[in-house]
């Protein structure tokens, strides 16, 4: 007799939620800000590439020290609160920026934002998600954040028609899901006891704020592993920017352009929840190197695409690609972590994938104005490739637990 699972927390919900809000607004300004500096601002793809490749090291760089206070206050919603305020600020800064330092600081400044709640935000879905559906609580949380993405990049669409291409109204216009966004924080996002640090007295962990760095120790080797592994993929990961630019190449306008983002979010969120359901019962190392294999698929698209059918083909491949891993990656590290180091574990993942996508978002820009797309393409081919090679060294830890919740189920019928 199996036993019945149980279904997601409300509080998984609420955080999904939040992010499909705040998503909505960072689309209507993600989308356009690569066209608006260099069409506006005459910024070059190179310069845009570097510019880029910095704004995203400093998201996610921030993001180990937002887990380490999240793990050693034992909070996570206050994190969250204020990292959402100064996002909603970056809005109109956006709006009437008059120069490119302007936007890039409006952009600095969120991105910063956007790496302090990043942490604190997994590791309090990892605290409140059962063992037994842990992973489709990742993918629930991930496919509410995309599909937020998708109506952001489709609200785009339709101002920037409406409006004629008025950049800047748009950016104002995205500070009302921002607001909103705050609000159902406030409301719907509950501090629960299972934030605490496991069992361990407050005194203990008072006695000095380094003793977490002391306590990285205690992550063990499979951890280290699946970091190495994932960083190596995130090489391979340039961002949207690019994808943005040739498909314009491609015969993409303006008004048109966010239907990239609109596709390749629809991918995320339609392969983000199954994924992470499936990885509950099925292999996630295996269904880990589906994902990296459809990253080259998509690459190899790109490489040979001559049309708008091949760029949303290969968007759309890139989006899954993403659905896939971000949210089985997110799970793997939350079941390498225990409670205590929960934030901390998922910061030091953030900081290397940060490094990761400054070299890849500075690569993809040198050999994109030097050399070519195609260079660029078989560079981040090279780079999942090497992942898929090293993925056999990543502990199945996955599979011991799912075998020991089995056979707990079995003893009790």
């Amino acid at each position: 007799m199996s036993k019945k699972l149980p279904s997601i927390p409300g509080t998984v919900w609420g955080i999904g939620f939040v992010a499909l809000l705040v998503n909505l607004s960072s689309i209507m300004i993600y989308s356009l800000s690569p066209l608006f500096l260099t069409h506006v601002f005459g910024l070059s793809i190179l310069y845009l590439g570097l510019l880029e490749g910095v704004i995203e090291f400093t998201a996610w760089a921030t993001r180990i020290f937002a887990g380490v206070i999240s793990d050693y206050f034992r909070k996570r919603k206050p994190i969250l609160i204020f990292a959402y305020f100064i996002i909603l600020c970056t809005r109109p800064i956006f709006a009437l920026g008059s120069s490119i330092s302007w936007i890039y600081s409006a952009k600095i400044m969120d991105r910063f934002a956007n790496g302090i709640q990043a942490t604190p935000r997994e590791a309090l879905v990892g605290d409140v998600a059962p063992k037994e559906i842990k992973g489709a609580c990742y993918g629930m949380r991930q496919s509410l954040g995309v599909f937020g993405s998708v109506l952001g990049a489709g609200a785009v669409t339709l101002l920037m028609r409406s409006t004629g291409n008025d950049y800047r109204l748009i950016f104002w216009i995205a500070s009302i899901p921002m607001l909103l966004a705050l609000g159902a924080l406030l409301l719907f996002v509950k501090e629960t006891p299972h934030v605490e640090i496991g069992n361990v007295p407050r005194k203990d962990s008072e006695k000095s704020f380094s003793n977490l760095f002391q306590n990285l120790l205690k992550l063990d080797r499979g951890y280290w592993i699946l970091l190495f592994v994932a960083g190596i993929f995130m090489v391979s990961n340039y961002g949207a920017t690019y994808r943005i630019i040739q498909a314009e190449k491609l015969g993409f306008s303006a008004a048109n352009i966010a239907i990239i983002m609109i596709v390749q979010n629809f991918g995320i969120m339609l392969s983000s929840f199954p994924i992470g359901k499936l990885s509950d019962t099925f292999h996630r190392r295996f269904l880990l190197g589906v994902g990296f294999a459809i990253a080259i698929l998509s690459n190899l698209v790109w490489t040979y695409s001559q049309g708008q059918l091949g760029a949303l083909t290969a968007t759309a491949l890139w989006g899954i690609q993403m659905g896939i891993t971000q949210s089985l990656i997110a799970t793997m590290v939350a079941d390498a972590a225990g409670k205590e180091l929960r934030g901390t574990a998922f910061g030091i993942y953030y900081f290397v994938t940060g490094v990761a996508l400054f070299l890849a978002n500075s690569l993809t820009g040198w050999l994109f104005d030097f050399v070519g797309p195609t260079s660029a393409y078989l560079g981040s081919t090279l780079f999942a490739g090497l992942a898929i090679c090293l993925l056999p060294a990543i502990p199945s830890r996955e599979l011991a637990i799912q075998d020991h919740m089995l056979s707990k189920s079995d003893a009790k019928s």
